[in-house]
């Protein structure tokens, strides 16, 4: 082996050993110049880290002793302000105190309200679940017994199926067994047949060969001693090639007899392939036609029992998922709705006032009390209207109370402003006239002149055309609301306020009620 390996390059390796300890060096050279450039950089940093914190140090005083200055100016400032404000706070706190005494009153009505809504809902939806587990309990048992019955039809079918190949495979076997035991003797019998004509040709042949060979050797001699006497000088070559005659003789009757032998071996098996091939032929189609009604019959089967399957799946798995997609969906719809009703909730609340942010739905008037107490008189429709005042009907008419409350309320209070809207246009357009024949009065030009004079008195009497104004707040109102205008008074001051200016104002311009 160390012989037939190549020779090496030992100068090349030589070569590259020594570059590769050159390359090391130099490694290790600019490692060091790293380290020890690394060693002056921290050393910098650590020196302008302590120079800055010098200089932070001073300045810090300097701007310490400005601040103080400062901040000694504001803290007077800011105490004055804090005083201030802690007393308008004080104030404050105090009317907020009583307010979340309210409206803790009110939040505590609202989660007991909200809590026996809740315990109610789930009542519900636990009656709910428990029938929607009954019906799936029967569901299942239902198909589960008819899965059993479909099992024992199939295993049933499939038993008697089994006997039946049973039967098939046992008679195919027995006619394999008588037919090979036919061929057998078969066999036998023409082996027997072709060995003892195989032998009378022999005898036939040996008779014709031993007196051709007598023939020819007679023949031969003659021609031998013809020959020796003719020539003897080819005699050594004459019998090398008898020799070679006699070797060559006997090969060409081995090589006879071999063929002669094959070909009987090969007539025999063409004929016992023939006779296996149209057994086999005849056989194999029994087979496959019994293959192929199996096989149909095993399709069918399995067709049915497919089909069966798929219907069974699609009957759960539709009613299933279209009930829970339109359950889900509906939870959707009524999640939306919800959202939608608690933005227009937190939207509306932006717009009440104190006293609604703490008693948000009023107190309704008892009807019913009133109406024993003889405050209320109707006339002939008395039994009637107690009949249906004492029908509190069904819990569910009732769930809606609140919102019809608060839709009062707001429905109430717009038709009050419109009418206060109305009053304050009508009382506007009669300080307008008033103003214009006061303008008129004191103006003077030909249309002035050819009207009366509104300033002129006579007898006491003023000519202006003025119509007092009836309030409408005088008249006593029954708000089924309960909304209470507190800022009518105001409403009305201002309006008092209006026209003592309108009365000094030389230009005027209308006031929008909306």
């Amino acid at each position: 082996l160390a012989a037939a390996m190549p020779p090496r390059n030992v100068a090349g390796n030589v070569a590259r050993a020594g570059a590769m300890e050159d390359y090391d060096t130099q490694q290790v050279l600019q490692l060091s110049r790293r380290q020890m450039l690394r060693r002056d950089a921290d050393l910098e940093m650590k020196n302008t880290k302590y120079n800055m914190s010098k200089l932070q140090e001073s300045w810090l005083k300097i701007m310490r002793s400005a601040k103080t200055k400062t901040l000694k100016k504001q803290v007077e400032i800011i105490s004055q302000n804090h005083e201030r404000d802690v007393d308008r706070r004080d104030a404050i706190l105090q009317m907020l105190d009583r307010d979340l005494d309210e409206a803790e009153e009110q939040h505590q009505v609202a989660v007991r309200s909200h809590l026996l809504n809740v315990d109610r809902l789930l009542e519900i939806q636990q009656s709910r679940l428990l029938a929607l587990e009954d019906d799936f309990n029967k569901d299942v048992q239902t198909l589960q017994k008819e899965f059993e019955l479909e099992r024992a039809q199939i295993q049933e079918k499939h038993a008697l199926e089994k006997r039946e190949l049973t039967l098939i495979i046992e008679q195919v076997d027995r006619d394999e067994k008588n037919r090979e035991q036919a061929d057998s003797t078969d066999y036998l019998s023409q082996l027997e047949m072709i060995r003892n004509r195989n032998i009378e040709e022999d005898h036939q042949m040996k008779s014709g060969l031993e007196q051709k060979i007598e023939d020819t050797r007679t023949k031969c001699k003659e021609k031998l001693q013809h020959y020796q006497n003719t020539t003897e000088s080819s005699t050594a070559d004459y019998k090398e090639d008898l020799q070679r005659d006699a070797l060559l003789s006997k090969q060409v009757e081995r090589k006879l007899r071999q063929v002669t032998r094959m070909h009987d071996q090969i007539q025999h098996w063409k004929l016992k392939i023939s006779q296996n091939k149209s057994d086999c032929e005849e056989r194999n189609a029994q087979l496959r036609t019994e293959k192929d009604h199996i096989a149909k019959h095993f399709q069918e089967l399995k067709a049915k029992m497919n089909h069966f399957r798929s219907e069974e799946k699609k009957r759960l798995l539709a009613d299933l998922t279209q009930n829970a997609r339109n359950c889900i969906k509906s939870l959707k719809d009524q999640l939306s709705l919800a959202e939608k009703i608690l933005k227009t909730s937190q939207l509306c609340r932006k717009f009440e006032t104190e006293r609604e942010k703490v008693l948000p739905y009023y107190l309704s008037r008892d009807l019913l009390a009133e109406f024993e107490e003889g405050q209320m008189d109707f006339g002939d429709d008395e039994e009637d209207i107690k009949k249906e005042l004492t029908d509190v009907g069904i819990d569910e008419w009732t769930y809606l109370d609140n919102f019809f409350k608060r839709y009062n309320k707001v429905k109430l209070d717009h038709l009050a402003i419109e009418q206060e809207g109305k009053r304050l246009h009508k009382e506007n357009l009669q300080l307008r006239s008033i103003l214009k024949q006061f303008l008129d009065g004191v103006s003077v030009n030909e249309d002035v002149l050819s009207q009366p004079n509104p300033l002129l008195v006579i007898n006491g009497k003023v000519n202006l055309n003025h119509v007092p104004h009836k309030r409408i707040g005088e008249k006593k109102v029954y708000v089924e609301a309960a909304h209470h205008m507190a800022n009518m008074a105001t409403t009305r001051e201002a309006a008092v306020g209006a026209t003592v200016w309108l009365s000094h104002a030389t230009s005027w311009k209308p006031w929008s009620g909306s």
